[in-house]
C-alpha cells in the first residue's frame, strides 16, 4: 500500500479553503505527549521492530537540520524565508523537496520536516488555523512532531495545543482566534483536566465550580517559578501538577527553538 502523502493532502486543504492573504513575518527572537485518536479507520501500518532501543538522533546541525525529527518549525520556516523569501510559499512539496535537496548541506527533507513546512505554510497564507479547529489540527500535529493525519481524526493534547498556539504567534499576530476555536481548545483543557487556562493559550475563560481561580493564580505563580510540583492530594495540588506538565512542555519546545536559532543564517 502507498505511503499517504500527507503534504499534498495538506496542500491540497489549502487549495480549498482559498489563500486570502500573503503575510510574511521574519521574526528573529531574542518528548511528545502521544496523540488520542478517537475515529478509527483501517489504514494499513507497518510496524518496527521492538528488539533494539530506540537511538537517539543526537543534536540538531546545519547538515541534518532538514532530516532531525526535532528541527524546530519556525526555524524551518526561517531558514526557507532567509534563502528564497517569499517565493517558497507558492511552491508544491515536491518543488521544496528539490530545491531544499539541491541548495543545502545534508541533501534531502524528511516527511516529517516538510509537514512542518507545509504546516507554516498554512500560517502563512490562510486564517483557518485560528477559524476551524480541523486545520488547528493538521498544523499542531506537525508542530508537536506528529504527522498529521487527514483519515482519522487527532485530537491534540492540552500541552500539544500550547506549543502550536505559541509557534502560531510567532508566525502571525493579526488573526484573531474564532468562537469555533475557543470553544474547542476549551474541550481539550477540560480533557486533560486542566481548568485555568495557562499562556499563550488563556485568551478566554474556562466555566467551572471547583476551583477559586484567584488562589490557583497566586499559588500557580509559586510552583512555576520553583518548577516543582506540589506533593498534595487536594485538588488544587493536582490542578497545580497539570499545569507544571503543560508549561515544561511548552518551555521544552521553546528551549529547541532557542537551540536552534543559532542555524539560521544572517541576513
Amino acid at each position: 500500500m502507498a505511503a499517504l502523502d500527507h503534504e499534498g493532502g495538506l496542500f491540497a486543504t489549502l487549495q480549498q479553503v482559498g489563500v486570502k492573504s500573503a503575510v510574511v513575518r521574519d521574526k528573529d527572537l531574542a518528548g511528545s505527549d502521544a496523540t488520542e485518536v478517537v475515529e478509527d479507520i483501517e489504514v494499513e501500518k507497518t510496524l518496527a521492530p521492538t528488539s533494539a532501543a530506540p537511538t537517539s538522533p543526537g543534536a540538531v546541525t546545519h547538515q541534518n537540520l532538514f532530516r532531525h525529527p526535532d528541527a524546530h518549525p519556525i526555524v524551518l520556516d526561517l531558514v526557507m524565508l532567509r534563502k528564497y523569501g517569499p517565493e517558497w510559499l507558492a511552491w508544491d512539496p515536491e518543488s521544496a523537496e528539490i530545491h531544499i535537496g539541491h541548495d543545502f548541506p545534508g541533501g534531502n527533507v524528511s516527511d516529517l520536516n516538510l509537514a512542518k513546512l507545509n504546516a507554516c505554510k498554512t500560517l502563512h497564507l490562510v486564517d483557518s488555523f485560528w477559524q476551524r479547529w480541523e486545520v488547528f489540527t493538521w498544523c499542531a500535529m506537525p508542530f508537536n512532531g506528529v504527522f498529521p493525519d487527514f483519515r482519522t481524526m487527532q485530537v491534540p493534547t492540552a500541552a500539544q495545543m500550547l506549543v502550536a498556539v505559541d509557534i502560531a504567534n510567532r508566525i502571525r499576530e493579526d488573526s484573531a482566534w474564532s468562537g469555533e476555536l475557543q470553544a474547542f481548545m476549551k474541550t481539550i483543557y477540560k480533557h486533560d483536566g486542566v481548568l485555568v487556562p495557562l499562556p499563550p493559550a488563556d485568551f478566554f475563560h474556562i466555566e467551572q465550580d471547583h476551583l477559586d481561580v484567584k488562589e490557583v493564580d497566586e499559588k500557580w505563580v509559586i510552583t512555576r517559578t520553583g518548577n516543582k510540583a506540589p506533593s498534595g492530594d487536594t485538588m488544587l495540588d493536582e490542578q497545580l501538577r497539570r499545569m507544571l506538565h503543560l508549561h515544561q512542555y511548552l518551555e521544552e519546545s521553546r528551549a529547541h527553538l532557542r537551540q536552534q536559532m543559532e542555524l539560521i543564517p544572517h541576513a
